[in-house]
């Protein structure tokens, strides 16, 4: 791979454009280096100027046994109403469920709305690129070319996107377990039995008419 789509360029640059970024499928920040600073600067701008919101809750607050105080909306609310996590000493989350559900939405607006924030987690993705991608196959899948391509293809061993599949194709992979050998003997073994099939039917036609189609004339 010799280049990779930024974000806010909107278009492919050369990797070397790119830093470091373990947490990506390829080890490459999801930002060009000079979009990278810009968004670094603007982040600890917004640090420096919005305080950081106070999560602790106010010490004369009571909170009753089976309840707990929500930071964003100041309510105290029984536990039923904050997700569950594993990561929280309580085992429920910080935020009550709409408010964490609030937080949710509106980090899947910061990176590009819901569809780009599903495209990244899974394959990598913005919905910019997955939409460049579907431009360049022309809306169609890229093995059978008919079927419209809503599928995103990809190595299951190293994570690699390789194209926009169909419905049936990109199933059809999966269901061969993508082995190149396994595909090509499926093929064979279509084209063996279609063969079997059309000397059945030559055979059939024969047997009926032994003497073979008689010409214009009417002679055999």
């Amino acid at each position: 791979m010799d280049t990779k789509f930024c974000r806010d360029c909107g278009a492919h640059r050369p990797v070397s454009d790119f830093s470091q970024n373990k947490r990506s499928r390829d080890k490459l920040a999801f930002y060009c280096r000079a979009h990278l600073a810009e968004r670094s600067a603007k982040s600890r701008e917004a640090r420096r100027v919005q305080p950081r919101q106070n999560r602790s809750a106010p010490p004369d607050l009571v909170v009753p046994e089976g309840a707990k105080w929500c930071p964003d909306c100041g309510e105290v609310k029984s536990l039923e109403q904050f997700p569950r996590t594993r990561t929280s000493r309580t085992g429920h989350a910080t935020y009550c469920l709409p408010c964490h559900n609030a937080r949710g939405r509106n980090s899947r607006e910061k990176v590009g709305g819901a569809r780009t924030y599903h495209l990244t987690r899974r394959y990598g993705l913005t919905a910019a690129e997955a939409d460049l991608m579907l431009a360049t196959q022309q809306g169609v899948c890229a093995i059978c070319r008919a079927a419209p391509a809503k599928h995103v293809d990809h190595d299951h061993g190293t994570g690699a996107v390789r194209a926009l599949l169909c419905f049936n194709c990109n199933g059809g992979l999966g269901q061969f377990r993508d082995d190149p050998w396994l595909l090509r003997m499926a093929a064979f073994y279509v084209e063996h039995h279609m063969q079997q099939q059309g000397m059945a039917t030559l055979q059939a036609a024969c047997a009926e008419d032994p003497d073979g189609p008689a010409d214009v004339s009417g002679r055999r």
